[in-house]
């Protein structure tokens, strides 16, 4: 009778040991090796998450690459509304093709000194420009549709003035022609935030129209 009660609790003894054993095994090896592996799959998860993010920027990227010309293009023609440097000579140029495209004579540009203009985030300068022309009224309107809307230099007309006719003035031109001065400014965009006044103007037009 002992002989059996002993058997039972060697029995039960070892299954209790076994579940000591299994216990003891789950906290001291599979745990750890389920939590690395968990958390092995997290890394996993986050850097497939990584490498889709990065390759739709990359596609991103090729496709502004592929635009990179154009970009260019819209720059270069932005830099002709808004130059880094004054360039008035360049602009006396600009003025004198309006003026011949209108049917005026330029008979004299003044240019003034600039005057900075600061914002939040950017830093311009503006210069005064006085244009005096001859020529009918319709011409003068011409000539500032021209100046306006087909030289690409960005201007803010700010007054036109017109005269009476002047023979002297028009050397040539039909009678009752009129003088007209548009007053007017230009604009400076430095590169990259410079905040350098833009160079002095340069000699006014002369009588001839240099």
């Amino acid at each position: 009778m002992f002989s059996g009660r002993t058997d039972r609790l060697w029995i039960i003894g070892g299954v209790l040991a076994a579940a000591v054993l299994l216990v003891a095994g789950w906290f001291l090896l599979i745990s750890p090796e389920k939590a690395e592996a968990d958390r092995l799959h997290g890394d996993a998860e986050t850097a497939q998450t990584q490498v889709a993010t990065l390759r739709s920027r990359l596609a991103d990227l090729e496709r502004e690459n592929a635009d990179l010309p154009r970009y260019r293009s819209e720059l270069a023609e932005a830099r002709k509304a808004l130059p880094a440097t004054a360039d008035s000579e360049k602009f006396l140029e600009q003025l004198q093709q309006a003026g011949e495209a209108a049917g005026v004579f330029l008979q004299g540009v003044n240019v003034g000194e600039p005057a900075k203009l600061e914002g939040s985030d950017a830093v311009m300068h503006h210069l005064p420009v006085a244009v005096t022309v001859t020529g009918g009224a319709a011409e003068a309107e011409e000539f500032l549709d021209q100046i306006q809307r087909v030289q690409p230099r960005a201007v803010l007309v700010e007054s036109v003035t017109l005269g009476g006719g002047n023979d002297e003035d028009t050397e040539g031109a039909e009678g009752g022609a009129l003088s007209t001065v548009v007053n007017l400014q230009i604009f400076v965009a430095p590169p990259d935030g410079e905040k350098t006044a833009p160079a002095a103007a340069p000699p006014a037009a002369g009588e001839d129209g240099s």
